[in-house]
């Protein structure tokens, strides 16, 4: 390889190199004041997503699931979903509509809400 082309290459290589240098190292402070900001955001969020009341949907469809589950003699599973406790009914279930569905139907299975 001639002497010129390795020369070019290397500068060149050396220049990429600081380029992706400054970028990264840049960047990590431009982004400093964002984590924050990206946190503050998801509290709101948060906050704002338990202020609303639970709408499970179609409260017929679950209904319609919990009287077909008691006519096949399906036994609900029993184990509680995640995160439940003391004094908490299935309208506290706001996260998924199938945990709500299998606690509906747990309820009027056995007539009580999951053990805690």
């Amino acid at each position: 390889m001639p002497k010129d082309v390795a020369t070019f290459l290397s500068k060149r290589w050396l220049s990429h190199f600081l380029v992706l240098v400054l970028t990264v190292s840049g960047g990590g402070i431009a982004w400093a004041g964002e984590k924050e900001d990206m946190e503050a955001m998801q509290k709101a969020l948060n906050q704002k997503t338990m202020e609303r009341p639970f709408n499970p949907g179609d409260k017929a469809a679950v209904d319609a699931y919990v009287e077909e589950s008691l006519r096949n003699g399906v036994v609900p599973r029993d184990r509680r979903p995640e995160g439940w406790g003391p004094g908490y009914t299935c309208d506290n279930l706001r996260y998924s509509l199938y945990q709500y569905r299998d606690c509906r139907y747990y309820h009027r299975y056995y007539g009580r809400y999951y053990p805690y």
